[in-house]
């Protein structure tokens, strides 16, 4: 007999145990594999054997296959997010951020699973919107970043920083998309060099800015 749910306060988020979150992190590692391996395709009942659990846990998790999905695509981003948003060093705003493109570069060239997401996966609409909301959380970080850049002098204030991010972040992931298709792997500080180049002129970067 299934137990009731459990009711918790308005607000509160229910406890995620140690053993669920580990059995939660395997399901995605698991989740995570089997996209890459079937280019986009899986099936709740492979991944659930390749994590060692039972496919009845996996949905108890996630809820659906589609769930599951997005919470790989969160963790994803997470991780980037963790990349592009790290803390850099440098005199001026140019010195950071060419060193914050190449960091994401090379997360995004090297990471398996940007291949699949950014290709066969992409096109679904569950990950559609899991990205959509993912990006617009890395939008509104990058306006803050974009904004320091205006107010070092660096960058024109005319930009306004919410689409210029938006602009920067969609073009980095078409590029790197587009160099993941080639047949040769992308050099990613060949690459980072060539987008910061597209950067760095779309947003009139200042010719007396130190880079």
């Amino acid at each position: 007999m299934t137990s009731p749910p459990v009711a918790h306060p308005t607000g509160a988020a229910p406890r995620v145990r140690p053993r669920g979150r580990e059995s939660r992190e395997r399901l995605i590692d698991a989740a995570r594999s089997v996209l890459i391996g079937g280019e986009g395709h899986a099936e709740m009942s492979e991944i659930a054997a390749r994590a060692g659990v039972s496919a009845g846990l996996a949905y108890h998790h996630f809820g659906s296959k589609d769930g599951l999905v997005s919470a790989v695509v969160e963790d994803f981003y997470a991780r980037y997010d963790r990349t592009a948003n790290a803390t850099y060093r440098g005199e001026s705003w140019p010195q950071r951020e060419i060193q914050r493109v190449r960091a994401s570069v090379r997360f995004l060239v090297e990471d398996p699973f940007t291949a699949t997401l950014f290709g066969p996966l992409g096109r679904s609409t569950p990950v559609v919107n899991a990205e959509a909301s993912c990006m617009a959380r890395l939008v509104e970080r990058g306006s803050q970043n974009i904004a320091r850049g205006q107010a070092d002098g660096d960058l024109p204030r005319q930009v306004d920083p919410h689409l210029a991010a938006a602009f920067v972040l969609g073009g980095l992931r078409q590029s790197v998309g587009a160099a993941l298709l080639m047949e040769i792997r992308p050099d990613p500080e060949r690459l980072a060099g060539a987008i910061w180049i597209l950067i760095a002129q779309s947003l009139g970067l200042r010719e007396g800015s130190k880079s």
